[in-house]
């Protein structure tokens, strides 16, 4: 006969029936299910912790973005050109914080709240990028067309953007508390939380700008309050996505991203310094008569074009010859034209009585009169070499 083999087990282990017999295992052994980790929305055991994590890592950055764009708009200097090479300490550190403040606001809660990208660096990277140039791209049409044409300035944009991104911030940090706990509940109390804050922060700025006329012609309360109540529902309500820590492996694509980035950037700035893509045209001045005014006998309006036109206006030295080439003796005075722009002035002509017989002598009068073309007078400036021709009053060579 044979002989039946067992098998021991651990003392308290029983067989498929439930039983331990004489601390032996007798049938099969009961089959291993593996229970796997689910997360329940508001359980607290993995989800509440990542997106806690996520929310103050989005209030973080859009803090520091916000700071970083206002100290840029206060640092700014006047630039001539986009890719005008800063002068001074303070003009870099206004562009790098330029930068990071666009780069943050309001790129990282846009694309953290309201957009949902791919798997990996790439698709973040493209989801920020473009989130980022689509704000700043519209913010400027819809302030232009919700304020009834008025000027968008960059004081307007960052004005818009802060406010935007100060709503989503109040709708995550609403979001980190856990009661009430119902969704319909949660978008009315942090509606009115919004709608609330954005009401006295308007009665606050109209109590300081009381005589601001452009601001009460526009009246967009109702609009600006619906909304920030609005943009704090969905930050109450959203789970923010954020791209996970970069590894070694994964770290290659943005590290890329940025080395073409600076490279463009640093090949822009030199081409800027070397070859301005500015448009100016080449320094010069107009001459044009006009009616002359009681002391003068000639008048012409100059207006200066380009950079150093007005210089050259006020280095003029102009020499008056007939129309044989004969030098005529004048006296000449530049004032500023009364009414017209800063680059127009006026050049004040007095011809000399001793010229009169060399004008108007020989039957010159006579002959233009019957012609009907006056006589003419050629002036030159000497610094310029503008060229112009100037009638010659009737009355003149009558008195």
């Amino acid at each position: 006969m044979s002989e039946l083999k067992t098998h021991p087990v651990s003392p308290g282990v029983t067989a498929e029936t439930g039983h331990a017999v004489n601390g032996m295992r007798v049938g099969r052994a009961p089959a291993r299910h593996r229970v796997g980790w689910r997360l329940r929305t508001g359980s607290g055991d993995g989800e509440m912790p990542r997106d806690r994590t996520a929310r103050l890592r989005v209030l973080a950055g859009s803090a520091i973005g916000v700071v970083c764009l206002f100290v840029a708009n206060g640092l700014a200097p006047e630039q001539g050109s986009l890719f005008a090479v800063p002068s001074s300490a303070v003009g870099w550190l206004a562009i790098i914080c330029g930068i990071v403040g666009a780069w943050l606001v309001p790129g990282l809660w846009l694309s953290a709240v309201m957009m949902r990208f791919g798997v990996g660096q790439a698709a973040w990277l493209g989801t920020r990028i473009a989130t980022t140039l689509a704000w700043y791209a519209l913010v400027g049409p819809v302030i232009h067309r919700s304020a009834q044409g008025a000027s968008v300035t960059t004081v307007g944009v960052l004005t818009v953007t802060t406010a935007a991104t100060a709503a989503v911030s109040l709708g995550l940090a609403l979001g980190l508390l856990p009661r009430p706990r119902g969704r319909w509940p949660r978008i009315l109390v942090a509606a009115f939380v919004g709608g609330a804050c954005t009401q006295m922060a308007i009665w606050a700025s109209s109590l300081k700008w009381s005589d601001d006329r452009a601001y009460s012609h526009l009246r967009l309360d109702s609009l600006i309050v619906l909304g920030c109540a609005l943009l704090v529902a969905v930050g109450a309500l959203s789970r923010p996505k954020l791209p996970p820590i970069l590894t070694q492996r994964d770290i290659r694509t943005p590290v890329i991203a940025l080395a073409v980035i600076a490279v463009t950037a640093t090949v822009l700035l030199v081409i800027g310094a070397r070859w301005s893509p500015a448009q100016q045209m080449p320094s010069a001045f107009s001459a044009q008569q006009v009616t002359a005014p009681a002391g003068a006998d000639i008048a012409f309006a100059l207006t200066a074009i380009g950079p150093t036109g007005s210089e050259l206006i006020r280095r003029a030295n102009f020499t008056v010859s007939d129309d044989t080439g004969r030098p005529v003796s004048v006296v000449t005075q530049v004032e500023p034209a009364s009414g017209t722009a800063d680059q127009v002035v006026t050049l004040l002509v007095v011809l000399e009585r001793t010229s009169q017989p060399m004008l108007c002598g020989e039957g010159r009068m006579e002959k233009a009169i019957q012609a009907g073309t006056p006589l003419k007078i050629t002036m030159r400036d000497q610094v310029s070499g503008l060229l112009t021709q100037a009638d010659v009053p009737i009355g003149w060579c009558a008195g």
